[in-house]
């Protein structure tokens, strides 16, 4: 069952780093690979996160499970072992994938369903978005909107994830999209809040 629940959020995973990487693609940004303003793909795990925030100060009951860069995209994983519960940061630079405009607006729910559709993950895609709740929470010492969302999975019709997805565009120079996802049962807003409250800047200079 824990395998089963594990595949399932991992898919929503990639479905929303393949997103960002189409937004991306759709803004113009792969023209760096014909430039080499950027690398394709690193895996330097240590860099990374340190690019992308400090989490010194995560509780130790979180564990920074991936920093990957791809396509000058930036995504950490962190993990909450015993419940499961995956929260995501994607740092896309200058190059937004949503804004808090779009988080607190009506279109949230459109914007992400389009996308979603537009990709598939071993014939398993993303569907069915709801948006249950809106709320502000703090990451990166702001105070930024977020939106909680229930989904379905294609390939699994009887089964329910929820989440947050929020934004941290105060800096121009560095847009971040801020997921945390569960299985419906499990999802935790406290587990999110204790998470992201202790995600500062970065203090390493890019």
């Amino acid at each position: 069952m824990f395998r089963f629940f594990k595949n399932i959020i991992n898919t929503v995973i990639v479905c929303l780093a393949v997103i960002g990487i189409f937004t991306l693609y759709k803004q113009g940004v792969f023209t760096g690979l014909t430039d080499g303003s950027f690398c394709l793909f690193s895996t330097n795990k240590d860099k990374i996160e340190s690019e992308v925030g400090d989490f010194s100060k995560v509780d130790d009951e979180f564990n920074i499970d991936k920093a990957v860069k791809v396509m000058g995209y930036k995504t950490v994983i962190a993990k909450h072992p015993s419940s499961g519960q995956k929260m995501i940061i994607v740092d896309s630079g200058k190059k937004p994938l949503l804004t808090e405009e779009d988080i607190k607006g009506d279109g949230v729910k459109y914007k992400l369903e389009a996308l979603c559709k537009k990709v598939k993950y071993h014939s398993t895609g993303v569907q069915n978005i709801e948006i249950t709740d809106k709320g502000y929470m703090t990451t990166y010492g702001q105070r930024v909107p977020y939106v909680k969302f229930n989904a379905k999975l294609s390939n699994f019709p009887h089964t329910t994830v929820s989440g947050i997805v929020s934004v941290v565009d105060h800096d121009k120079k560095n847009q971040r999209l801020i997921v945390s996802i569960n299985d419906k049962k499990h999802y935790s807003q406290l587990i999110t809040s204790e998470f992201y409250k202790n995600v500062q800047e970065s203090k390493t200079v890019k």
